[in-house]
């Protein structure tokens, strides 16, 4: 489904997106995109609040304890053709995943939207540049959130349920105030960090996954990486040798 690309405000920022998606030790090391000092988020102004005062989102980094399973998700970047062979793998092994994607990303490859879509995936909010988001003031925050909102919308008629902050594991209220004026309830976290954008190879991604999964448990990956896709299989058999089934987030939140 081609959608006619549009500037989303005064010209896309020409930022590398190859999978830099690890949180900083405020909560995690992600590399992020730094906002442009030359072209400065332009001021989107917030809706009223309503009498009852302005909603926040909730951050959810698990699901529930007791039933045996676990999401995959994915930090949405990178290639397209590793990104495909990501998906492609995950169709073949009977595995749903969630892709919280870029909205710069999206821009670029709108064909994706509807290939995550297609092969009966989640499709999320992972910002509109992928900036450190404990960096920026409230008005920039929900411009990100509602940046990537808005591709989402255009291209696939809805914003998608859940929203992921970049350059953070955890999110503050700030962020979680611009989540939840954008729409969204969930900011979504997780509790098992793989560490594959740093590219440690296969055998390491698996093992930090295994390691800390756990029913329930959200784990963090990224598209646009190769040595995440080699792991997925055997990622996927020990997730199922432990007794847990990998869902997309809204069988594991429902």
């Amino acid at each position: 489904m081609a959608i006619p690309r549009r500037r989303l405000f005064g010209g896309l920022a020409a930022i590398t997106l190859a999978g830099a998606c690890a949180p900083a030790r405020t909560g995690s090391t992600e590399p992020t995109a730094t906002p442009s000092r030359s072209a400065p988020v332009p001021s989107t102004p917030s809706p009223d609040p309503s009498p009852a005062g302005p909603v926040h989102a909730v951050e959810t980094a698990h699901g529930p304890r007791g039933v045996p399973r676990v999401a995959l998700t994915f930090h949405g970047s990178g290639s397209p053709s590793l990104a495909e062979a990501l998906l492609r793998e995950a169709e073949r092994l009977g595995v749903k995943v969630t892709v919280l994607a870029v909205g710069t990303w999206l821009d670029q490859h709108p064909a994706m939207a509807e290939r995550i879509l297609h092969g009966g995936h989640d499709l999320g909010n992972h910002t509109l540049h992928h900036y450190p988001m404990r960096r920026l003031g409230k008005v920039e925050s929900l411009h990100e959130v509602r940046g990537c909102a808005e591709v989402l919308r255009r291209l696939t008629g809805g914003p998608g349920r859940w929203f992921r902050a970049s350059g953070t594991q955890h999110t503050t209220a700030l962020i979680r105030r611009a989540a939840g004026e954008a729409g969204y309830r969930t900011c979504l976290s997780y509790d098992v960090d793989t560490l594959d954008y740093q590219d440690p190879g296969a055998a390491a991604v698996v093992r930090n996954a295994l390691r800390g999964a756990r029913a329930g448990s959200i784990l963090s990956m990224h598209l646009g990486h190769a040595g995440t896709v080699t792991a997925l299989p055997e990622l996927v058999r020990g997730l199922r040798a432990k007794g847990l089934t990998p869902v997309t987030v809204g069988e594991l939140l429902a």
